[in-house]
């Protein structure tokens, strides 16, 4: 059955259980590329997952709407991440300190980016190469994200900063026991042969 019939049906059955199951199959036809999925991640149609093998997400996960996931290089998503929509995440730039060729080099540095989990990531914030978003981190809003942010840290601004902190104690205390549920008519992505924890995809 094609998406659209999918979509229609999702929409108009009368009963919420048939609805969630044609729901279930309008997936973002870039997920079956991922290197690792984990179980309950809700991916908007409308996010781009570029070089999708190198891109592990977690479970329990939210790509919000026009998310650009650019995978250059790995791009590691831990388990309970959310990402509001037009969240820029770039794994590669130019070498622009070439003293031969301007305004940049041909050669393309890449690096590494990882989200370690239970991370709220504001609307149109870009997190920039060889980042690491420390567990229970939040990222405001309109944030360039240029360094790594620290375990519980709160950041904004450009280039972001540290504004705030959550408490660590209490996070330690609740993380291991956290509940995050999504909900709402998003998209639940469901992918055959996938465990519900980060697995290496099938060869």
């Amino acid at each position: 059955m094609n998406q659209k019939a999918c979509i229609i049906l999702s929409r108009i059955l009368p009963v919420k259980s048939w609805r969630k199951k044609f729901r279930s199959k309008i997936v973002n036809p870039q997920t079956a590329k991922l290197a690792a999925l984990g179980e309950g991640t809700i991916i908007r149609r409308s996010a781009h997952l570029d070089c999708a093998e190198n891109i592990y997400i977690g479970s329990t996960c939210y790509i919000g709407e026009n998310v650009r996931l650019l995978g250059m290089a790995k791009i590691i998503i831990g388990n309970n991440v959310s990402f509001g929509q037009d969240v820029l995440v770039y794994t590669s730039n130019h070498d622009f300190r070439s003293p031969v060729m301007f305004p940049y080099s041909q050669d393309t540095i890449a690096q590494n980016v990882e989200f370690a989990g239970d991370n709220w990531i504001g609307a149109r914030s870009i997190i920039l190469p060889g980042v690491k978003i420390g567990a229970g981190a939040v990222v405001g809003a309109g944030s360039v994200v240029t360094k790594s942010v620290p375990e519980c840290a709160i950041v904004g601004g450009n280039p972001a900063r540290i504004i705030g902190w959550r408490d660590k104690e209490t996070y330690r205390k609740n993380a291991p026991h956290n509940k995050f549920v999504l909900q709402g008519n998003d998209v639940i992505t469901v992918i055959d042969g996938y465990k519900p924890e980060m697995t290496e995809a099938k060869k």
